[in-house]
């Protein structure tokens, strides 16, 4: 493998930072025009969706959605107040909650998972090789891999 010059490598990592936030703001703009949730609201209602029936604990939660504390507290507040998700004490253990999504949420989710996959395909994914995808799929997979090690 060639050493790529300090230049290339400054470019790949501009057009990477450049893009994903540009993509981001897409994908918020259409949350919010189609669907009413903000992009950090669908990462929560994505989370508790993925923690199924039993819910997830709102520790667990943040480190998935990678929010602060407060961020979280009130992000759920949020979903709370629209009818999106519960907070319920964890059975056996008094020290802690566990969030689930209510029959509201999970049709509020799927419309949003509706929503930004159509972005991501339309932005991200239309017209790349099957090989690109997997490129993309194995670099990422190997830069969280080295954060998850941290």
């Amino acid at each position: 493998m060639t050493e790529l010059a300090a230049d290339a490598r400054g470019r790949a990592w501009e057009a990477y930072f450049t893009t994903t936030a540009r993509l981001s703001t897409a994908i918020e703009a259409a949350l919010k025009a189609e669907c009413s949730v903000s992009l950090p609201e669908y990462n929560v209602l994505l989370q508790v969706h993925r923690a199924g029936s039993e819910g997830i604990r709102p520790s667990a939660l943040a480190r998935e959605v990678v929010f602060s504390p407060s961020r979280l507290t009130h992000t759920i507040r949020r979903l709370v107040e629209r009818g999106h998700v519960v907070r319920t004490s964890c059975q056996g253990d008094g020290r802690g909650g566990i969030v689930r999504l209510t029959d509201d949420g999970e049709r509020a989710y799927r419309a949003a998972a509706e929503v930004q996959r159509a972005v991501i395909r339309r932005y991200a994914l239309a017209g790349l090789s099957d090989e690109e995808i997997r490129v993309l799929n194995r670099v990422f997979t190997r830069i969280a891999g080295r954060l998850d090690e941290d």
